[in-house]
This record gives structure tokens, sequence and C-alpha cells, in this order.
């Protein structure tokens, strides 16, 4: 199940563990079937939240923080419902799991001091970090053995959606070309002159029998000549259009006369051609089972937190 990892992240906060509190905490921002989320809870991720966004550069108005207040609570809420969920299905992990799990984790950094000093500034420690993988070991578990039983795709349902979205598997023509590339941005009159002249008694030895790829790494001033000017295959619209509607318009084997684009004089060469086609669905089912099996577990999920909503009591405070 560890492909659902995106989805377990619906469920809980990989992060510090909230205390439940007495029901009369004066703190409380809400309470789920009688367990308090405080306030310094919610404060706690709401400023590691806007601190990356503010890292971002981005400028967090009143009402997007009062937006994200409410989006962290909502989260809280959940995780407090699927721990209760877990408690009451007697979920326990194993103490070695998890300190197996911790050790996986330290070994993610060079040393101990490095550790530490993540932890730290992301304001964890060594107990609240063991926390958050004991409740992370509980939402796997609750996943696995019970809300993503029999949750998949089979391959009529794969072929079903091959055969109603035929546009996500077609490819359109496509060439294979090399190019002899002499740049002319930032060039004055007399410098691009020059740039064609060039071109143009390379294009003379092409015509004479000179070897493509010999002149590419030779002449050309672009990435492509260490590899004899080869561009690989492309389609349409990936191109800038004059250097594409030349391209399409060659035979393969055939060589442009010289052609001018926004980066300057080119020499272009069509080396193979692919007709256009639609991938199969052998070699997509994979890919489409993958892709709907996620949505179908997303909504498993979704229909599970749903029910336990339905069965708490919740009281918000905000």
């Amino acid at each position: 199940m560890r492909n659902a990892g995106r989805l377990v992240l619906l469920l809980t906060l990989a992060v510090v563990a909230v205390a439940a509190c007495a029901r009369d905490s004066e703190d409380a921002v809400a309470t789920v079937n009688g367990s308090v989320i405080e306030r310094s809870a919610l404060n706690r991720q709401l400023q590691q939240q806007l601190a990356q966004y503010e890292a971002q550069g981005h400028e967090i108005q009143d009402e997007q923080r009062a937006m994200l207040e409410e989006q962290i609570l909502d989260q809280l809420i959940i995780r407090e419902l699927v721990l209760q969920d877990g408690a009451a299905r007697g979920i326990a992990p194993d103490d070695a799991a998890v300190q197996e799990m911790m050790l996986e984790i330290r070994g993610q950094f060079p040393d101990e001091e490095t550790f530490k000093e993540v932890l730290e500034r992301e304001g964890l420690t060594l107990e609240t970090l063991e926390a958050s993988i004991v409740e992370q070991m509980i939402v796997e578990e609750i996943l696995e053995s019970d809300i993503l039983v029999g949750v998949g795709v089979d391959e009529q349902a794969a072929r079903d959606f091959y055969d109603d979205n035929p546009d996500l598997f077609a490819t359109g023509d496509e060439v294979r070309a090399s190019h002899i590339l002499i740049r002319t941005d930032g060039a004055n009159a007399d410098e691009r002159a020059e740039a064609r002249a060039t071109l143009e008694s390379v294009l003379d030895r092409i015509e004479g029998g000179a070897a493509f790829a010999e002149l590419a790494q030779e002449y050309s001033q672009d990435g492509t000549s260490e590899r004899g000017g080869d561009l690989g295959f492309f389609g349409r619209g990936q191109m800038v259009g004059e250097f594409e509607q030349v391209a399409f318009d060659l035979d393969v084997g055939e060589t442009s006369d010289i052609v001018e684009t926004q980066f300057g004089y080119h020499i272009i060469r069509v080396t193979d051609r692919r007709e256009a086609d639609a991938t199969s669905f052998d070699e997509v089912r994979a890919q489409i089972q993958q892709f709907l099996g996620q949505d179908a577990q997303q909504d498993a999920i979704e229909t599970y937190i749903e029910r336990l909503r339905e069965n708490a009591e919740i009281e918000i405070m905000l």
C-alpha cells in the first residue's frame, strides 16, 4: 500500500502529535467526541504553513489566512477521528517496527548532529517524531486491513477508459531531424550576412557529399552539435513555426535550403518519420489501472472519513 502514501496524507499530518486534553480546556478550538484540539496545535501548524508561503515570496492576506486556518483545523479533526477509530479497533503499532522506522529516518542524515538540527528546525523532538510515526502506522493499518481491501480497477474498467478517451493515447505525425545552426540572436546586419555566408558554404559541402553529422559537429552553434545535430523525434508544435514547417515538408533523407528563425540560420535534414498512431491498450494498461486505482482509493478514503464524521460529535469553536 506504499503507493497510497499520497492518500495517507489526506488522513494525517506527519508532524508533531496533538495532545488530547480534558473537555473543559479553555484553549480549545474544537472537540471531537469529547477530545480537545488545542489552539496551540492549530497555531503551530498555521505558523509552519505561513513560513513556507513567506519563504516562497507569497504575501498572505487576512482572508487567505482565515481559510488556511480552517483547512488546517479540518485536517486536525480528520486526524483525531482516524486515531480514535484506530483505538476502537485496538490497533497498537509494534514498538520494534516504530524503532525500525526511527532508525530508517535517522539513516537519511549524515550524522546525529545534522539529524537533531533538522528536528529542531521543524519544531520536532524525538518524542514527537516517534508519536507521528505511531500515528502514521495506525492510519496505514486501518487502510490496509479494511478501507482499501478489494479497492482496485479490473481490466474491463481500464479498457472502457481507454476506449472512451482515444485522444489521450493518440500520437500525431513525428519527424526526426538533424540541423546545423549558426546563431544570429543579437547580431548586427554585417554579422548576420557573415553567418549566412558561412552556412551557404556548409550547404555547398553537404551537396557535394560531405557528411552532415561531421559538419554539424564542426560548425553548429547548438547543443546538439556533439551528436551530429540530431534533435530526435518531435511533433507539431514543439519547434518554432518556420523550422517546423520546413521539417515536416521534407522527405526522409532530404536536406533543406537555409532556414531563418529567431535563433539564426539553419540547415535541416530529416532522417526518419513516424505517422500518426495510437498507443495500444496493452502498452498503457498498467498506467491506466494505476491512475484509476488511485482515484478509487481516494473515493474509498473520502467515504470512510465522511462515515466517521457522521457518527461523531464535533464542535468547532473558531
